[in-house]
């Protein structure tokens, strides 16, 4: 494995870390940060998914950004704005304040996040380009770990209740600041990709890029040639330019579709408001919840090496159906005891069973096939509009999912399960949708892949399923 794509991978990834941070810090905060601000459940929602909005506005916003400024410029703003969200969420005089901050930290991981996986799949060979962009979920898992983990030593380091009411959320959210400034200090020695070059008439220094990290002449040539190619075939053409028009359309809902169902399948109902869960439904309270969190994080990260393991070898369309298929099953069979008030260690089971097949197949997967189906005339905009709606049913999901845990109607009909029963229909959708329309992208360079899936035929998009 080339030692420079490795390296460039890894640091454009702890986008991901601070992905996962960012999200997942206020997993731990949200008990004491409701009581200090004395919030209802409305409010509850709206401090976890504000970050959510900011992430949507970034990612609305990343897509000119990216192709104005270029993909390094657009990760050096992100971590910057990550690291005024860690110092504004950690000192609020209120909770105005505070929401506010975490829409500034949202804008920040927003915006990485619909870079980072468009860097890496731009600047990585094919060969390796599953792998390399499958960093990108190790480290947001990672990032979640990691968080998890800081949360946990943070509130038990003292055990005073009134410190722990007024200080330790603040801490949680201020250790944040630590990556985010390794971050953005890291990013100023990476390049640019030859693919944001190219597009902009600097083709020396694409090349340079190029050779630093495929090296060798004719393969430098090579690539070059076939970005200068896919460019020059689609790229010109106004009418291509449209993610809706008729031969991008078919290509476009896929993609869409793939966005929707990702976040629909419920883990950031369970990664946001891990805690509240776990004693929601008698498996833990106090000290507990936050030891059990650590493990939902060790395994959420654990077990994404899986994906790294067999994207080339098995390929993404299959680990995907797997993926799908075994989250559906195990959040549907935790809605079932739930709903029987069957609690036992059988829950924390299937919670962790539902983190495997997410991890290793599902979340991995989506992030390294984004990038690859948005052929390169059509990547800024495309992968935008996805990520866009990535954020949005990750709004939903983090907005509603203490609505529908603390409706007293809902708990009287379904005993506190409905929301699991949600997550598994989603689940079946998605493994329907791989299943008929995703193709399979694996060992592909970036130009195959546009010229069979921007052919203009919807035929030829359904026939690299089977390919």
């Amino acid at each position: 494995m080339n030692k420079v794509n490795l390296r460039l991978a890894l640091i454009a990834s702890i986008g991901g870390l601070l992905f996962g941070y960012e999200t997942a810090v206020i997993a731990g905060a949200i008990k004491h940060l409701t009581t200090y601000f004395s919030l209802t459940s409305a409010e509850v929602g709206w401090a976890v998914s504000s970050a959510l909005a900011g992430c949507m506005v970034g990612a609305v916003a990343g897509g000119f950004v990216i192709n104005k400024f270029g993909r390094k410029k657009a990760l050096i703003v992100a971590a910057l704005f990550i690291l005024i969200s860690a110092i504004g969420t950690a000192l609020p005089p209120n909770f105005t304040m505070f929401w506010m901050f975490r829409i500034v930290g949202g804008l920040g991981v927003g915006l990485a996040s619909l870079t980072v996986p468009v860097y890496i799949s731009e600047i990585s060979a094919h060969e390796v380009r599953g792998r390399m962009t499958g960093i990108y979920q190790l480290m947001i898992a990672g990032g979640i770990m990691v968080v998890y983990i800081v949360n946990t030593v943070i509130a038990l380091s003292n055990t005073d209740p009134v410190w722990a009411l007024d200080s330790s959320w603040r801490w949680m959210f201020a250790s944040m600041g630590i990556p985010a400034a390794f971050f953005f200090i890291a990013l100023f020695t990476i390049p640019e990709t030859p693919h944001w070059l190219i597009r902009n008439n600097r083709i020396e220094e694409a090349r340079e890029v190029i050779a630093r990290v495929h090296g060798g002449n004719n393969e430098t040539l090579n690539v070059v040639s076939g970005i200068i190619s896919s460019f020059s075939q689609n790229g010109k053409r106004k009418k291509s330019v449209n993610i809706l028009s008729k031969e991008n359309r078919f290509l476009t809902m896929i993609v869409f579709g793939t966005a929707v169902l990702v976040n629909s399948t419920g883990i950031n109902a369970v990664l946001y408001y891990g805690n509240v869960l776990l004693e929601s439904i008698g498996l833990a309270s106090g000290e507990n919840a936050f030891w059990q969190q650590i493990a939902i994080g060790v395994m959420l990260f654990s077990s994404t090496f899986i994906a790294l393991r067999y994207v080339e070898q098995s390929g993404r369309r299959k680990l995907l159906l797997i993926g799908t298929a075994g989250c559906g099953a195990s959040i549907c069979l935790l809605g079932v005891l739930i709903y029987l008030h069957m609690t036992s260690l059988w829950m924390l089971v299937l919670i962790l069973a539902y983190i495997v097949f997410f991890s290793a197949f599902v979340g991995p997967i989506f992030w390294i096939m984004l990038p690859e189906m948005a052929p390169n005339h059509l990547r800024d905009r495309l992968v935008s509009a996805a990520v866009l709606i990535v954020w949005v049913s990750n709004f939903m999901v983090a907005q509603t999912f203490p609505m529908m845990n603390d409706s007293p109607v809902l708990r009287q009909l379904f005993n506190g399960s409905f929301p699991f029963f949600i997550y598994a229909v989603f689940c079946g959708l998605y493994f329907l949708l791989t299943l008929k329309y995703l193709p399979e992208t694996r060992n592909r360079t970036l130009e195959e892949i546009s010229l069979e899936l921007t052919s203009g035929k919807k035929q030829a998009a359904k026939e690299a399923i089977t390919d």
